[in-house]
């Protein structure tokens, strides 16, 4: 309901940040949570809202802060490709378990 009523009057990365920066908009969503109230959305509408939010974070933290885990990549390459292609295009991160597995002592 945040996300609509900021939208209709600002774009994207602005609509969000005017959730998250108001301490009184961003305490009333996240007070809710866990409680159900599903609110239906478009693929379209949530798509934009995850998009601004990843947008957002970049822009107020840096592109490191954007984060994507993958178990095992090679267990679902076309999953993982179009996942790390995201992430690497906004500058993010992508970590796997062979991530780890590299930092273990010999």
């Amino acid at each position: 309901k945040l996300w609509r009523a900021a939208r209709a009057k600002m774009p994207p990365v602005a609509a969000w940040a005017s959730i998250v920066e108001d301490l009184n908009k961003r305490q009333s969503y996240i007070s809710i949570r866990g409680h159900g109230g599903f609110v239906r959305a478009t693929w379209d509408e949530v798509n934009e809202l995850i998009a601004a939010a990843n947008a957002h974070t970049v822009k107020t933290h840096g592109p490191d802060r954007v984060i994507g885990f993958s178990p095992i990549p090679a267990m679902s390459m076309v999953s993982y490709a179009a996942g790390s292609r995201y992430l690497s295009l906004m500058g993010g991160v992508c970590m796997s378990f062979y991530d780890w597995y590299c930092d273990l002592p010999p």
